[in-house]
């Protein structure tokens, strides 16, 4: 299996949202989860959930040889943005965005840091967060992950 090194990192960060401790495995919950928030009927059936912890290779072996005709970057994050949107307001707040990572198993972050990632992306200045806003942070990451220079 080869993948592109577009692939690649879009399949690292992914891999990196489901593994918040970076253990270097994702549980097999948080696959499913993950697939879920792909909202790909089509993926979802081809795959088999697996039993065990799945390590990086796993993980992109599962996905790769489906990764063909799959949503853009932008897609899946409007997925996972629509799923922490838990009052589908079209903001994410503090208190969301805290549960979500929570839910996938990043406790590290103290009340005060989620607070600041909000407000770094918070452009508006309204407290949370849009849809536009957090593309712009997905985007941003998806660059520091290639080495591109951001401004």
């Amino acid at each position: 299996m080869s993948l592109t090194h577009a692939q690649e990192i879009e399949f690292k960060e992914a891999f990196a949202l489901f593994d918040p401790t970076n253990s270097g495995t994702i549980q097999p919950q948080a696959f499913s989860d993950f697939l879920a928030l792909l909202n790909n009927p089509e993926l979802s059936s081809k795959v088999t959930l697996p039993t065990q912890p799945l390590d990086f290779k796993a993980f992109t072996a599962l996905l790769a040889a489906n990764h063909k005709g799959a949503e853009t970057s932008d897609e899946a994050y409007a997925a996972l943005f629509k799923s922490i949107n838990k009052d589908a307001s079209g903001n994410v707040s503090s208190a969301e965005l805290r549960s979500a990572l929570q839910h996938f198993g990043n406790n590290a972050l103290s009340e005060a840091d989620v607070d600041e990632i909000v407000h770094e992306a918070d452009v508006s200045g309204d407290g949370r967060i849009c849809l536009e806003e957090f593309l712009k942070i997905m985007q941003k990451s998806e660059k520091k992950l290639r080495g591109e220079h951001i401004v």
